[in-house]
């Protein structure tokens, strides 16, 4: 079977890109709707009302990378699930949550993913209400995403991550602080190093910084942008 991976940034529950790309293109069944991280669909306990809305508006499978403005308790409640070709938490029928280091083998691309971020405004959010501490990854994740990309590079396609390698943020007028004790931006970096030179990676795709903005040959900013997985023509849903 294929179809059409398409991959957008940022939505915190919003419908309204959604609503627009169903008006301008026919969405098929088969087609893929990735989002890099805080999507929002699954934000509180009865989620499952708001997740039947995403499901009527995109036919097809919307899979998501957790951000850091997610109900994180809610997720990894989850049941985790092997979903192409790796491990995902199961949100509803077409609904998943990609998980931190995992890759997935779609319509014959290999996507490796990592989420999570570190929120500037934790401090005026309250703990379980609006901000989770699993929001960031810890050392055992990160060791976990490294290792497996190392063991992959030459085999993957593209590259989800919600967070920023550092240095792109150079790039980036839209500016978030990067406290000291704040190491997977560095750590992204590494890992960028690591695998931009491969022949295969086609484009590394983060969120987070709320702009759509291309950085480099493989290197994206996605945010209110909808495009297909690999090309920069930006679909009008508005």
């Amino acid at each position: 079977m294929t179809g059409r991976i398409f991959i957008t940034g940022d939505k915190h529950g919003t419908f309204m890109p959604l609503f627009g790309l169903a008006d301008k293109i026919e969405l098929k069944s088969t087609d893929i709707l990735i989002i890099a991280g805080d999507a929002g669909y699954v934000w509180k306990a009865d989620y499952i009302s708001t997740v039947e809305n995403l499901r009527q508006v995109f036919p097809g499978t919307v899979a998501f990378i957790d951000g850091n403005h997610e109900n994180h308790d809610v997720l990894n409640s989850l049941d985790t699930v092997s979903w192409m070709g790796g491990k995902a938490h199961y949100v509803a029928d077409r609904v998943y949550h990609m998980l931190r280091g995992e890759i997935y083998s779609i319509y014959g691309n290999n996507i490796f993913t990592f989420g999570g971020a570190r929120s500037v405004d934790k401090d005026r959010r309250e703990e379980g209400v609006s901000w989770w501490k699993d929001e960031e990854p810890n050392i055992w994740e990160m060791e976990y995403g490294r290792e497996k990309l190392a063991a992959n590079i030459d085999n993957i396609d593209y590259v989800i991550t919600h967070e920023t390698p550092l240095f792109a943020r150079a790039f980036i007028s839209r500016t978030k602080v990067v406290d000291s004790d704040y190491q997977l931006p560095a750590e992204l970096d590494k890992w960028y190093g690591m695998i931009a030179d491969s022949p295969r990676l086609k484009k590394w795709y983060f969120g987070h910084m709320h702009v759509d903005q291309l950085i480099n040959e493989k290197l994206r900013a996605i945010h209110n942008d909808i495009v297909l997985l690999g090309d920069e023509n930006i679909i009008r849903w508005a």
